[in-house]
C-alpha cells in the first residue's frame, strides 16, 4: 500500500483489494488483445493478417495519441483532490467548464485532422481499403477520447474498482466484437471496424455505474487554453510512446518494402506477444503510477527503484522463456508459418523490459509538471528507432535493434534530467 509523505491523514494512493481489481483488468485486457491476435490469424491468411496488424498497430497508436488526455486529466484531477483549494491562472474569477466539451471539442479537431491528411499517407499504412479505414479511425478518435476522459477521471479520484471495470470491459468488448465479425464475415475492413468499435464499452458501463455517471459532470477549473497547452504536452509524449509501443508495425511498414513486409506477420506477432506481459499490466497500472509519483513527488527517482527492480527482474526471466520456449510456442500457437529464431524473441524481449521503464520514466516527469522533459525523452527514442529501421540490416536484425536502442537513449534523457534537478510541485 503506497502512502502519502507529510500528510497527516496517510491517505492510500491505491490499497491492496483496489490494487487486486486494478490487476485483473489488466489480466483481462491482456488475454483480450491475446485471444484477438491469435484468432485473427484464423481468419485471414498471412498477407490479410499483416494488414490487419498496420490497421491494429494504427488504431492503437490513436489511442496512444489521446493517451495524453487521459494523463493530464489524472494529473488534474489528482492535484485538485490533494488539494481542493482552486488554483487559478490569470483572471481570480476564472468560470468552469464541463470537461468532457473541451474533451469532445479537441478529439472532434482530431477526428478532422486524420480525414483531411489521410491522402498523404492512408493507402501507405493502411493498404487498398485505406478510406474506409480513415473513417474508422475518425470514429474511433472521438469515441476513445470519453474511455480516456473517464479512465483519467476516475482514477484521479481514486474509483480504482470502476476505472477497472471500465478498462477491462473496454478490451472484452472489442474481443466479442471481433469474434462475432469473424466467425459471421471475416474480412480485413470488418475486424478492423469490430476492433475499433470496442472504443464505445463506457456507453454500456455507464448505464449501470452512477459513479461512472457522475464522472461526465466534471469541471474544468483552469483556463482551457492552459488545460489544452498541457495535453498538446503530455500527447507530444504518449503519441511518440504509442509509436514505439503500439505503432511499430506502422513504423517498420512505411521503411519496409512491400514483399518483405506482407510476409512479416510472424515478427509483428512476436513483437505484440513479447511486449504484452509488460506493456499491458503497465498500461493499466500506469494511472496508479502517476497518482504515485504525484503523491510522492518529493523523492523524486527513489520512487521509480522498486518498480524498475521488478522489471529487471521480469526481464531476466521472461527473455530466458523466450529464448528456450518461445520459437515452440509460436508454432504451436500459430503454424509451422510463425516461426521466429530463438535469439530474436529474446532480444525483444529485453526489449519490451527497456520500452516498460521509459514509459515509467515518462510518466514521471508528467507527474512531477515536467512534460517537456517527458517528450523530449519519447522523441529521441522514436527518432533513434526510426533512424535504425533505414539502415541496411535484417529485417530482424533492424527490428530488435530498433526496439532497443531508440527507448535506451530515452530511458537515459529522462534520468538525467531527472537526476539534475529537483522534483518540483505538480501544479493544477
Amino acid at each position: 500500500m503506497t502512502r502519502i509523505e507529510g500528510n497527516s491523514s496517510q491517505k492510500s494512493t491505491i490499497a491492496g483489494r483496489q490494487a487486486a481489481s486494478v490487476g485483473l483488468a489488466s489480466l483481462a485486457s491482456a488475454a483480450a488483445g491475446y485471444l484477438v491476435i491469435w484468432f485473427v490469424p484464423r481468419v485471414l491468411n498471412k498477407a490479410d493478417n499483416a494488414e490487419f496488424l498496420a490497421f491494429w498497430s494504427a488504431l492503437f497508436l490513436l489511442f496512444g495519441i489521446l493517451g495524453g488526455l487521459q494523463t493530464e486529466i489524472l494529473r488534474y484531477v489528482t492535484a485538485h483532490t490533494a488539494d481542493p483549494a482552486p488554483q487559478r491562472s490569470g483572471s481570480e474569477h476564472q468560470k468552469s467548464v464541463p470537461l468532457f466539451f473541451v474533451v469532445l471539442s479537441l478529439s472532434g479537431t482530431l477526428a478532422v485532422l486524420i480525414v483531411l491528411s489521410s491522402m498523404l499517407w492512408g493507402p501507405a499504412v493502411l493498404g487498398p481499403n485505406w478510406l474506409a479505414l480513415v473513417l474508422v479511425l475518425a470514429g474511433a478518435c472521438i469515441a476513445f477520447s470519453v474511455h480516456a476522459a473517464l479512465a483519467g477521471i476516475l482514477s484521479g479520484r481514486h474509483l480504482w474498482g470502476n476505472f477497472s471495470a471500465l478498462v477491462a470491459s473496454e478490451s472484452c468488448f472489442r474481443l466479442l466484437l471481433v469474434l462475432l465479425v469473424g466467425i459471421i464475415a471475416g474480412s480485413t475492413a470488418g475486424l478492423a471496424a469490430a476492433a475499433a468499435a470496442g472504443a464505445c464499452a463506457w456507453a454500456i458501463v455507464s448505464l449501470f455505474s452512477p459513479k461512472l455517471r457522475a464522472a461526465f459532470r466534471q469541471p474544468l477549473d483552469v483556463p482551457v487554453w492552459e488545460f489544452a497547452r498541457k495535453v498538446g504536452h503530455a500527447s507530444v509524449s504518449t503519441s511518440a510512446s504509442a509509436t514505439l509501443v503500439v505503432g511499430f508495425p506502422v513504423l517498420y511498414r512505411i521503411t519496409t518494402p512491400e514483399d518483405v513486409y506482407l510476409a512479416s506477420a510472424p515478427l509483428l506477432l512476436a513483437i505484440l506477444l513479447t511486449r504484452a506481459p509488460l506493456m499491458v499490466p503497465l498500461g493499466t497500472f500506469q494511472n496508479v503510477a502517476i497518482a504515485h509519483f504525484v503523491r510522492h513527488r518529493s523523492r523524486g527517482l527513489a520512487a521509480l527503484q522498486p518498480i524498475a527492480l521488478a522489471i529487471a527482474g521480469v526481464a531476466a526471466v521472461g527473455a530466458a522463456a523466450a529464448y528456450f520456449i518461445g520459437p515452440w510456442l509460436m508454432v504451436l500457437l500459430f503454424g509451422s508459418d510463425y516461426h521466429v529464431a530463438p535469439w530474436v524473441l529474446a532480444g525483444l524481449t529485453v526489449a519490451a523490459a527497456v520500452l516498460a521503464l521509459l514509459t515509467l520514466t515518462g510518466g514521471m516527469c508528467v507527474a512531477l509538471n515536467r512534460h517537456h522533459v517527458s517528450s523530449t525523452g519519447w522523441l529521441v527514442a522514436s527518432a533513434v528507432s526510426l533512424l535504425v529501421l533505414v539502415l541496411p540490416l535484417d529485417a530482424d536484425v533492424r527490428a530488435v535493434l530498433s526496439l532497443l536502442a531508440g527507448p535506451l537513449l530515452g530511458v537515459v534523457t529522462h534520468t538525467l534530467s531527472l537526476s539534475r534537478s529537483q522534483p518540483v510541485g505538480a501544479s493544477s
